[in-house]
């Protein structure tokens, strides 16, 4: 039975624009199926975490609703109420609008401290919504960004703007079912390091956002340490955290330098490295008995990937003529429960 709901979990989320397709007809259909199986069956560790996990799939297929608010009551709509910036992300940009307002209602933004951060306004983009650019300082630490409407500064939002020396991390640390909403990340690639220490229970991590992306980051009955990736962090993040027992996760930049070439045991995520304008045959390997083997290299400047190498069990073969760019920086990441080998030729 266990099987059949991670299945419906993996399935649901292999590809994210399939979701908006048909959630509407699967809603009532997978619903009652929890209800009836719940009803059948009386404990288990395994069994309910499945159970959970078709609850999280049909949580998580769903964004946010914007909060209710009374029609008559006007008010300045913000995307985000913290800018993080850094040396990896040195401009953000954030829609705002003004609610239950003239159409012709203007906006103006005003910043506590011009040497933190700047702002300029920004053309709408293809959704019609006006926009906010903000750019680096010279100066760390932190400032206050405020949008008000220009003929009533009453009607006004805040927005905490930092400006670090690099992009955060983020670590999380709980028990059970849990979820991290609100997660503003800097817009690049970060690793996502998980642990969950229940041998007999079930792990499961599921990354949405408010553009409506999403993806299963772990899916493991049994105990799990491995790393996996979120190719760039975006606001609005969510993390549902289906858990039996104890769990932690850590939210990585991948910003520290590696080679090309990687070796090591189970999950992983590399750092970041530059291209070479060569052409490389690219040498996977993989030593374990059982379970899926998957390399993929992340091109970091274009936001592109590649598939390296899928297979399972015990693995070896190689992929030709692979291109990088000199003015690119790559990452690869690996899924494997054994010793594996990454070699770029």
């Amino acid at each position: 039975m266990q099987g059949v709901f991670r299945k419906e979990f993996e399935d649901s989320f292999r590809a994210s624009g399939a979701i908006a397709d048909h959630i509407k007809e699967r809603k009532l259909t997978m619903l009652n199926d929890i209800k009836n199986i719940a009803k059948r069956l009386k404990a288990g560790k395994r069994i309910m975490a499945a159970a959970m996990t078709a609850a999280l799939v049909m949580g998580a297929a769903v964004l946010p609703g914007e909060i209710v608010r009374a029609e008559e009551t006007p008010f300045v709509d913000i995307s985000t109420a913290l800018i993080s910036l850094s040396p990896q992300a040195d401009e953000v940009t954030m829609s705002v609008a003004a609610r239950n307002m003239p159409a012709e209602t203007e906006l103006a933004v005003s910043v506590a401290d011009g040497n933190i951060c700047s702002v300029e306004w920004v053309e709408p983009d293809s959704k019609g919504y006006t926009q906010i650019r903000y750019k680096r300082g010279a100066m760390l630490g932190e400032t206050v960004a405020t949008v008000f409407v220009k003929d009533n500064p009453a009607i006004a939002r805040q927005i905490m703007v930092t400006n670090k020396d690099a992009a955060d991390s983020y670590v999380y640390e709980g028990d059970g079912n849990f979820d991290i909403y609100g997660l503003n990340m800097t817009p690049i690639p970060y690793e996502v390091h998980a642990v969950s220490t229940d041998a007999d229970g079930y792990f499961g991590l599921l990354y949405t956002n408010a553009a409506g992306e999403s993806k299963v980051l772990v899916n493991k009955t049994g105990a799990y340490n491995g790393s996996t990736t979120i190719e760039k962090g975006a606001n609005a993040t969510t993390l549902h955290v289906l858990a039996s027992g104890h769990w932690q996760i850590v939210l990585t930049p991948v910003l520290a330098s590696a080679t090309p070439t990687q070796s090591g045991t189970g999950n992983m995520v590399s750092g970041r490295f530059k291209g070479d304008d060569e052409t490389h045959d690219v040498y996977c390997a993989n030593w374990a008995g059982k379970g899926n083997y998957i390399v993929w290299l992340y091109d970091i400047n274009n936001n592109t990937r590649q598939l390296l190498a899928n297979g399972a069990g015990t693995y070896g073969r190689t992929k030709k003529n692979i291109y990088l760019n000199a003015s690119h920086s790559y990452y690869i990441s690996v899924q494997s429960e054994g010793n594996w080998l990454v070699e770029f030729r």
